[in-house]
Formats: C-alpha cells, sequence, structure tokens
C-alpha cells in the first residue's frame, strides 16, 4: 500500500476534465437491450457516483480486461471472447469522449488501490459472511498489482 500510495502522491495525471463519474462502472451495472448488436439500455448502481476523473471509470473497467479477447482465457466473471481487445476499448474511449488517455497507468494505479480498499473495508465487517470473507487475499493481490504497476509503468507526469 505504501509503495502505490506514496506513487500517487508523486504523480498525477496529465490533465483534468471533471465529469459525471459513476464510481463502479463495469458489466454487472449495465444492461443491454435484448437482441443484436448490443445496445446499452441503462446504467444502474449508482451509489458511487460523483464528479470526478471519468477516466477513473474507464481505468476500473479495464483493470483486468483481457489483451487479447480471442484468445482462451478462465472468463469468471464474464465471458469476453470475441469483445474489443482492452487496447481497442481504450481507443474507442478516447475518440469517442475526445480525452487523451496517455495517462491511464496512472488511473490504473489508482483504481487497483481504489478497488483493495473498498474490498478491505467489506472484508473487515465479514463476521461469519463467507463471500465477505474471501475479500481478504484479494486485498493484498490488488495491492501488489499496484504496486508492480507504479513501480513498472514508464508514466511519469
Amino acid at each position: 500500500m505504501d509503495t502505490a500510495t506514496r506513487w500517487l502522491r508523486e504523480h498525477r495525471p496529465l490533465d483534468y476534465h471533471p465529469g459525471l463519474m459513476h464510481g463502479d462502472y463495469q458489466f454487472a451495472n449495465v444492461m443491454y437491450r435484448n437482441g443484436a448488436p448490443a445496445r446499452l439500455a441503462a446504467i444502474v448502481d449508482w451509489e458511487m457516483g460523483t464528479v470526478g476523473d471519468p477516466k477513473l471509470d474507464l481505468a476500473w473497467m479495464v483493470q483486468n480486461w483481457p489483451a487479447d479477447t480471442s484468445a482462451p482465457g478462465d472468463f469468471r466473471y464474464v465471458d469476453m471472447r470475441d469483445m474489443p481487445s482492452r487496447d481497442q476499448v481504450v481507443a474507442h474511449y478516447a475518440e469517442v469522449s475526445g480525452r487523451q488517455v496517455d495517462d491511464l497507468d496512472y488511473y490504473l494505479v489508482l483504481a487497483k488501490w481504489k478497488l483493495a480498499i473498498v474490498l478491505e473495508q467489506g472484508f473487515q465487517r465479514a463476521g461469519d459472511d463467507v463471500k465477505l470473507q474471501s475479500f481478504g487475499p484479494i486485498v493484498g493481490e490488488l495491492m501488489r498489482s499496484a504496486a508492480e504497476l507504479a513501480e513498472t509503468t514508464e508514466y511519469r507526469s
């Protein structure tokens, strides 16, 4: 945690253009219309919504997105075969939003750091709840991942 926290304090995004942020933008919080092609119908679960930098929502969404969605993989949460790659999603975001994404690693470190803290809060109140108890090891993995990215990224604000 110290490594990631220090890195976040010492680095800053290239720019800041505030906007509406969801705070937990992911597949579990979107609904699609029935039928093909997929068309977004609603974004739900806004309790972490705020005004901030929407690039954090992008990083939150792609932090575990596979680089190659055509490769066989362990799709525990969502089967992402034949979906756009992580780089394609990020490029599409930049094109549609008009925002630069050269500082995405800053937001990826922040997203992992933030998720570790959110899960730690759940773990601390777990009691007999097996699901919340399972957050314990994930917290350490996420914080290690944030620290590793902070130590290896070429991004320097």
